[in-house]
């Protein structure tokens, strides 16, 4: 199974380095400078993120399956997946609620609806129950959400779908769904207006749940089944035409607004981060080994660049130094905090679990 990995680090690194840039211009409000390139470039991180994960997490469950049996298979894959994904989201999430302390005010501090807001968040369930995710610091938690959900009923997917009709029928329900929210059809359902200043961010919120996010999944997932290898064996023909794939896809959202339509959005995203995934994922390419190295620790990154542009966003950062400095400092920072995560308690959460298994 490892050289069929040899490329998931480097579409890791392209992952989360696609989510940082995007953030870093949004939360700095750098709308000035920011153009269509980072914003279309930008939405493709998370995406790219849950094909990678329908690809891995099927594959663990099948493979821990195929050594252990069904019910050994099963339990290694939830403890593995525990002990890889809790203790950094739990320690991130104790010092979001300590930055929350000292930057909201204190009378919503100690309102029913931030405790509740906090209690859902630990329970990591925050994005069905709260449309203001992450205490207002860290805004990447509906994705781990999300992530979480998956990683539960991906089982299902191994034990009882694995028929290619089955998940080509959920993926076209998907599509559906994408659809009826364009025309409006589920306003209703879900008590939204469309004169509501909101009514376009309370729809994204909506093509944010799975329903909408699953065709990534599955995507992954069927890449696995299938083995689907790469029409290119050159690492330049293959780098060459993911720039072409992100092109055109740039080219698209800034000329024709693909985002206006959810469906036509998803489809679009689908077919360009399914490419390039399939282009990478099997390739070795020593040349970009930071990317790689960013790919290693891509969780962490994930995990704290928001609430480090937070707080240089609340101290108002760029004007005491100039856009240069403060891409250096956020740049310092982010790497140091994600490595010391990454190596302290990601590492030391998985050999702690070896421990207690031995």
């Amino acid at each position: 199974m490892k050289n069929h990995l040899d490329g998931i680090d480097t579409l890791r690194g392209l992952a989360v380095s696609v989510v940082v840039i995007y953030h870093f211009f949004i939360l700095l409000d750098l709308h000035n400078i920011i153009s269509p390139f980072v914003h279309s470039f930008g939405l493709l991180g998370v995406p790219l993120f849950f094909i990678i994960s329908g690809y891995l997490i099927y594959s663990s469950i099948d493979n821990n399956i195929k050594k252990r049996g069904k019910k050994a298979g099963i339990k290694n894959y939830f403890l593995h997946r525990l002990f890889r994904i809790l203790p950094a989201y739990y320690f991130n999430l104790l010092v979001v609620l300590l930055i929350a302390s000292f930057t909201i005010e204190v009378n919503y501090l100690y309102s029913d609806e931030f405790i509740n807001q906090f209690l859902s968040h630990l329970s990591l369930t925050s994005y069905f129950t709260h449309k203001s995710a992450g205490l207002g610091v860290n805004g990447v938690y509906w994705t781990l959400n999300i992530e979480m959900l998956w990683y539960i009923i991906a089982p299902l997917f191994i034990l009882y779908i694995r028929e290619i009709r089955i998940l080509i029928f959920i993926m076209i329900l998907s599509l559906i769904y994408l659809f009826a929210l364009d025309k409006g059809f589920l306003d209703s359902l879900f008590d939204i207006n469309s004169q509501m200043p909101s009514y376009r961010l309370q729809l994204f919120y909506i093509n944010s749940q799975l329903m909408g996010e699953i065709n990534y999944f599955i995507v992954g997932v069927l890449i696995y089944k299938y083995s689907v290898k790469s029409p290119l064996n050159s690492n330049f023909l293959s780098i060459l035409s993911i720039l072409i794939f992100l092109s055109i896809f740039i080219g698209f959202n800034g000329y024709y607004g693909i985002t206006e339509s959810f469906l036509i959005l998803h489809i679009f995203t689908i077919i360009i981060t399914a490419m390039i995934f399939i282009l990478i994922y099997q390739k070795k390419l020593p040349k970009v080994n930071p990317i790689n190295w960013l790919g290693k620790i891509s969780y962490s990154i994930y995990l704290w660049h928001m609430p480090i542009l937070f707080i240089m966003s609340h101290t108002n950062i760029l004007s005491y130094y100039s856009l240069t400095k403060t891409i250096i400092v956020f740049t310092i920072l982010l790497l140091s905090i994600s490595s010391l995560s990454y190596y302290l308690i990601e590492e030391g959460s998985l050999n702690l679990r070896k421990k207690l298994e031995r």
